[in-house]
């Protein structure tokens, strides 16, 4: 019983390496197809905010598990930068929402672009029912995680 737990743990870990490896790779690919010089936590918040559009600065927070003063510290940058705009809320006067501006327009059309080129890779070389069964395993584990 011993050695099928021990198995059990190495595919595990074998499987969070794979998740990492491929993260890296990706994200090695997405920055030199997209030419735009972030941080990981800016990448992640850009994301976040193509993401969820009209997100306020405190979701955005929640979302990545940081402070609001970090998040705005950030937005602050990136408004700076020209990635995103702060629109005031009608109703109430103190809050924002962040919409994107140029840059950040410019980067989820750069996005998309990279993604439909990883997509088309997939469907290339991967079955469809293997692409499913892929995205099923894969949801189970996010699910296992959150």
């Amino acid at each position: 019983m011993k050695d099928k737990s021990m198995k059990n743990k190495n595919i595990a870990e074998q499987i969070n390496r794979t998740i990492e490896d491929i993260w890296i790779i990706l994200e090695k690919k997405e920055r030199a197809y997209t030419n735009i010089k972030l941080n990981n936590q800016q990448y992640i918040l850009l994301t976040l905010i193509i993401r969820h559009p009209f997100s306020s600065p405190t979701e955005l927070a929640e979302k990545m598990g940081i402070t609001k003063s970090a998040v705005s510290q950030q937005l602050a940058k990136f408004e700076r930068d020209g990635y995103i705009v702060r629109k005031q809320h009608i109703e109430d006067k103190r809050a924002f929402s962040i919409e994107l501006g140029e840059k950040g327009l410019l980067y989820k059309n750069e996005m998309q672009a990279f993604c439909q080129q990883i997509s088309e890779k997939y469907h290339a070389n991967l079955s469809s029912k293997e692409l499913l069964h892929m995205l099923s395993a894969l949801q189970k584990l996010q699910e296992l995680l959150e």
